[in-house]
């Protein structure tokens, strides 16, 4: 102990050199007895091999630079060349980051410029232009020279994500204002991913609630796939009682629940194969009247890898909760605001205080501004036929459709309005979902609709692919109580709507359809239609 104090007091404030006297210490370590005890291995290596330690601390700096490369770490090691490899490394991470960041975001705003609201995992980015399914997807020529030719020039917000998501192998449901081209949302990503023609029965299968409608989406099908190799059917009432499907080959099939639902159970239809399931028009076909037949479908199209795929203008909150028990990790897409109408439309409320009245209104309205191609809706089928003939000697062109008529009739009506030979068409809700009437100016609601969602529907029928349209919808004093709903419709997409009129109690009874007197003899009216 004596001597240790005598040593610090000797070397005290001086700076020691071990390397320079190493011997001379460890002989004073042996002196005063302070000498580490060393391990025999550590010490036999230490004397055969003296460059030993430098040996292990080159290898203990390629440990590290191997665990900083794996762990994507920035670790500054003794040998420069290492050290450079690391923080290559490290930048190259630090980009990729960066560059995913930069897209998320690019993505957010597109979004946000475009009013498309997602939810869901890992969403695609939506397009940006028509040129990113060559680039991004790998389009096919003759799809892009389709688009061309029909005048596609920029896709429209559900488009633009509704595409991608498809694209991608992911399942989705959508709602998109009425007129703003759902149907080649998710027409073009099938046309893409089928590619060549099909040898072993369907491969996808798009479902539209009325045949109108099954119609038009199989014409806007092979418009788009014009000069390919896919074969695109509709499910005709022949087709369906007929056809010889153990033989037919075909892409896409476009049918009506009921059609297809009897081609399966009575004609041995296989949809094991199917690809792509699409309902169009979802929240109607999840109502009550065609709810057994699309669950009989789904089960049917029993392929594990299929895409199912649901689109409507309106979705209410039981309809997303019944998307959700079908399909799986699927997104979420709302363009706008929820079950609203378009803000192209300009909407007007005319009180015209009874069944008379509303004649007479509709005749002063004509009187003062025809402006064709108009749409005229109405609660049944018993009173289209009387306004048609309280109309029919007004020196009009109008015509009429409805369930009652036979199929080559409503085809008819269909296309001689579409042709500009009939100005006014009177119709049921059988036309009021999907139809794309080219240049409709105006729709009127002769009797009041029965939900916001119909009202949503019916005036979608103007106001299409970007241009104005007008609405107007006729109330009588037992309509009012129900003026709530729509004007809060009306509100969402611009319009201004009398204070009165949202001041009045939120009823929670949905739909509304009173009996109203007849139109042209004051008789009961209390026929709905099927």
């Amino acid at each position: 102990m004596e001597m240790e104090k005598a040593s610090s007091l000797l070397f005290s404030g001086l700076h020691f050199d071990r390397k320079r006297f190493s011997r001379d210490f460890s002989k004073f370590q042996k002196i005063t007895g302070t000498e580490k005890p060393q391990s025999r291995d550590t010490a036999e290596v230490t004397a055969t091999d003296p460059g030993r330690k430098r040996k292990r601390k080159e290898n203990s700096s390629r440990t590290y630079e191997s665990e900083a490369v794996e762990g994507f770490s920035v670790f500054k090691a003794a040998d420069p060349a290492s050290g450079a490899t690391i923080k290559r490394c490290s930048t190259q991470v630090v980009d990729g980051k960066k560059e995913i960041n930069q897209q998320i975001e690019k993505a957010a705003i597109l979004r946000k410029k475009h009013g498309i609201h997602v939810s869901g995992h890992n969403i695609p980015s939506p397009l940006e232009n028509f040129e990113e399914l060559s680039t991004r997807y790998c389009c096919e020529s003759y799809i892009l020279r389709n688009l061309a030719a029909l005048e596609f020039r920029e896709p429209t917000p559900i488009q633009r994500q509704a595409i991608s998501v498809l694209l991608s192998d992911r399942e989705c449901f959508a709602c998109a204002p009425t007129g703003s081209g759902k149907t080649f949302a998710f027409v073009c990503p099938i046309l893409m991913k089928l590619k060549s023609g099909s040898k072993n029965g369907v491969r996808a299968v798009i479902i539209c609630p009325t045949r109108e409608l099954a119609a038009q989406s199989t014409r806007e099908c092979k418009k788009l796939a014009k000069g390919g190799k896919l074969k695109i059917k509709l499910m005709t009432k022949e087709l369906s009682r007929s056809g010889d499907f153990m033989k037919m080959a075909c892409d896409i099939l476009v049918s009506t629940p009921r059609r297809l639902e009897y081609a399966v159970r009575k004609r041995k239809l296989d949809l094991s194969r199917v690809e792509y399931l699409v309902l169009d028009e979802s929240d109607k076909l999840f109502e009550l009247g065609y709810l057994t037949q699309i669950d009989f479908v789904v089960k049917a199209c029993s392929n594990p890898s299929i895409i199912r795929s649901l689109f409507s203008a309106t979705l209410p909150e039981a309809v997303e909760e019944h998307a959700r028990t079908i399909m799986h990790d699927a997104v979420r897409i709302i363009v706008g605001r929820k079950n609203s109408a378009s803000d192209l439309i300009k909407q007007k409320l005319i009180f015209a205080g009874s069944e008379k009245g509303k004649l007479l209104a509709l005749r002063q309205s004509f009187a003062e501004s025809l402006n064709p191609p108009i749409l005229i809706f109405v609660q049944s089928k018993e009173r289209a036929k009387e306004l048609y003939k309280e109309l029919a000697f007004d020196n009009l062109k109008v015509d009429l459709i409805h369930a009652d008529l036979t199929q080559e009739q409503r085809d008819d009506a269909v296309d001689n309005f579409r042709a500009g030979k009939t100005w006014v068409l009177i119709a049921t809700d059988v036309i009021a979902r999907g139809m794309d009437f080219k240049g409709v100016n105006c729709v009127i609601n002769y009797d009041f609709p029965e939900s916001a969602a119909a009202y949503i529907h019916r005036i979608g029928r103007s106001g299409r692919a970007g241009r104005r349209g007008e609405a107007i919808s006729l109330y009588t004093e037992e309509d009012a109580k129900f003026l709530r709903n729509i004007a809060n419709v009306m509100v969402a997409s611009g319009c201004e709507v009398p204070s009165w009129i949202l001041a009045l109690p939120k009823l929670r009874r949905k739909k509304h359809r009173p009996s109203r007197e007849s139109i042209s003899t004051g008789g009961a009216d209390n026929d709905v239609e099927e």
